[in-house]
C-alpha cells in the first residue's frame, strides 16, 4: 500500500506542476496611428480620416497596439517623415528626416506602452502634389528572448478612430511591424 501512496503523490505533484504558462515570444498587433498637433499643453487632436499638416507644425504621432508583444528584449522604433522641399537649385525635391528610439519591451516599465514620436514637418515643406500623399513611416524591430511564433496580418483593425495601417510580421527569432501614416500640405 506504500508504493501505491507514493505512486499517487508523485503523479498529483506532476499533474499539478503542469502549468499553461506562455513561453513564447511574439510581435503585438496593431490598431492604427492618432495624432496631435501644437505644442504641450496646448495639444489639438487631429482628424483620422484626413490628415492635414502645415508646414512648420509639431506633430505628437501615436502608434496603438491592439494586444501587447511577449517576451520581448530589444525594441527599436524608427519613424521617417517624407515630404517634398526646393533643393539648392530651386527644384521640387523629395526629403526625409528620421527619428529612432530603442528601448527594452519588456524590461521597462514604460517599455510595452504604445510608441511615440514628437517631430516638426520643416517650414520649408511644399504643398501635397495631387495623388501623392506625403508620409512617416514607422518601424518596429523586435528582438525576441524566447522561441518566436508566426503573428497573423488578419488582425488589422478597421477603425474610423485611427489613421494609417500598422502591418506586424514575425520570426523564430524576431518580429517587426512597418505602417505609413499619410497627410497632406495644402496649398
Amino acid at each position: 500500500m506504500n508504493r501505491k501512496y507514493i505512486f499517487l503523490c508523485l503523479s498529483l505533484a506532476f499533474i499539478c506542476s503542469c502549468s499553461k504558462h506562455d513561453y513564447t515570444s511574439y510581435c503585438p498587433t496593431w490598431k492604427g496611428f492618432t495624432y496631435k498637433t501644437g505644442s504641450y499643453p496646448n495639444y489639438v487632436q487631429g482628424n483620422p480620416r484626413n490628415v492635414v499638416l502645415l508646414p512648420g507644425d509639431s506633430i505628437h504621432l501615436t502608434a496603438h497596439q491592439d494586444q501587447k508583444g511577449h517576451l520581448i528584449n530589444a525594441t527599436y522604433y524608427t519613424w521617417t517623415i517624407c515630404y517634398d522641399t526646393l533643393d539648392a537649385n530651386g527644384n521640387r525635391s523629395h526629403a526625409n528626416k528620421t527619428y529612432s528610439k530603442r528601448t527594452n519591451y519588456d524590461g521597462y516599465l514604460d517599455g510595452s506602452d504604445d510608441p511615440v514620436c514628437h517631430m516638426k514637418l520643416p517650414a520649408n515643406a511644399l504643398p501635397t502634389e495631387p495623388l501623392k500623399p506625403d508620409t512617416i513611416r514607422f518601424v518596429a524591430r523586435f528582438d525576441y528572448s524566447a522561441q518566436g511564433v508566426i503573428v497573423e496580418n488578419g488582425n488589422i483593425v478597421e477603425n474610423t478612430s485611427y489613421s494609417g495601417r500598422i502591418t506586424p510580421s514575425s520570426g523564430p527569432t524576431g518580429g517587426g511591424a512597418a505602417g505609413n501614416f499619410y497627410f497632406t500640405v495644402p496649398n
